[in-house]
């Protein structure tokens, strides 16, 4: 995985990236969570959103990766959100996750927003900034 910092994003790039992120927040923000898998794809230069709805988040996770695999060749970029996980400094938090590619790059990126859910008396909050993990592979076939 390289460095962090060695990752050079476009500006329409890094747009795409932080829609998902953050319209991943807000969903979770106003629904309690969890949050539904989603991809938005941009096509043609539009941007479509699908959600994948199914019995268990893994499932609509793996139907979302399924179905960027299958995206046509005038899809030029996209954008997949989830919830899951991720550790700081030993300790484990709740996260918006998202893995992003475009048509070129030699891989995909990967972002993370912390949060803490919604409870009894506490209302849901981001914990930090968002956070670039580094690459991932691109799902682009």
């Amino acid at each position: 995985m390289a460095e962090s910092n060695d990752i050079q994003m476009s500006e329409k790039f890094a747009d795409l990236v932080f829609l998902a992120l953050d319209h991943g927040v807000d969903s979770v923000r106003v629904s309690g969570g969890p949050l539904i898998p989603f991809i938005v794809v941009e096509q043609d230069g539009k941007r479509e959103l699908h959600r994948f709805a199914a019995a268990r988040l893994e499932e609509g996770q793996q139907q979302a990766r399924a179905a960027v695999a299958a995206l046509p060749p005038n899809a030029t970029a996209y954008a997949l959100a989830y919830d899951g996980y991720i550790t700081v400094q030993g300790t484990k938090f709740d996260a918006i996750l998202v893995e992003a590619s475009e048509r070129g790059r030699p891989a995909g990126v990967r972002m993370a927003q912390r949060y803490s859910p919604k409870k009894f008396l506490r209302s849901f909050q981001t914990v930090g900034n968002p956070a670039l993990l580094g690459e991932c592979e691109g799902l682009f076939r």
